[in-house]
């Protein structure tokens, strides 16, 4: 199976193999094995004899990924939905965000959008302090700001709704 992932700006091509831990990165074959650590939620990677430890959290349609103390949005499409967007164009299958929840307690810095104002995907929506470290929360899509729910020095807790989106 075949996926495309991206992260930030950077785009991989992945193939997995019928569980023989072969997996191909960007054309580069490379040994792969991976252990769920936690329940699945920590996970271990030893990729070409060299081990990477990050987590996984599903998170506002997307996939939030940590590594040490950063916090990366990972979108991950499979081979026929790439497909399909190819087929329909990217604007055809766009994933419409409707709300913006918390993915870790924090305090809400600042607020960097309006209600009304029209965002696309990557544009900056808040700066969270989570874990003493500044987050910029980007917007996975385009979509129109249609309600704020909280606002800057407030506190959050995970899974709290800060955006409402039209």
């Amino acid at each position: 199976m075949k996926y495309s992932v991206t992260i930030g700006d950077k785009q991989f091509e992945i193939g997995i193999g019928s569980g023989d831990g072969a997996v191909t990165v960007n054309g580069r074959d490379m040994a792969v094995d991976m252990l769920g650590i936690n329940g699945g939620k920590l996970q271990s990677l030893l990729a070409d004899n060299r081990i990477f430890e990050f987590e996984l959290e599903r998170s506002n349609g997307g996939i939030s990924v940590w590594h040490g103390s950063a916090e990366f949005a990972a979108e991950v499409v499979d081979e026929k939905t790439e497909r399909l967007r190819q087929l329909m164009g990217a604007a055809g299958l766009a994933k419409k965000q409707s709300v913006l929840r918390a993915s870790m307690p924090g305090l809400i810095l600042k607020v960097e959008v309006v209600p009304g104002q029209k965002v696309k995907k990557g544009d900056g929506l808040m700066i969270v302090e989570a874990m003493k470290m500044e987050n910029e929360i980007k917007a996975l899509g385009p979509g129109v700001v249609k309600e704020i729910k909280a606002k800057e020095r407030q506190a959050i807790e995970k899974g709290q709704v800060l955006i409402v989106f039209e």
